[in-house]
């Protein structure tokens, strides 16, 4: 994922400083979330959490699989 598209990310208010997984495939989440945030990549945000174990054990809860997931913050 390139700078540009994390500094993307950053720039929402409810995924900056968040751990956030994407589907560079661009599909649609399946659960309704209002995280439906599209990238100029095409890629689209699934989900996104303070806490990076409390995402990942979320998305393998729900199968999702080959996701990318970054940090979206200066941290």
């Amino acid at each position: 994922m390139s700078p540009h598209a994390i500094a993307e990310l950053a720039k929402v208010p409810s995924l900056k400083d968040r751990w956030v997984a994407i589907d560079p495939r661009g599909s649609t989440p399946e659960r309704d979330t209002p995280l439906k945030v599209a990238l100029q990549s095409g890629a689209v945000v699934v989900d996104a959490d303070d806490e990076l174990d409390v995402l990942c054990a979320r998305l393998n809860a729900a199968k999702r699989t080959s996701l990318t997931i970054v940090y979206a913050g200066n941290k």
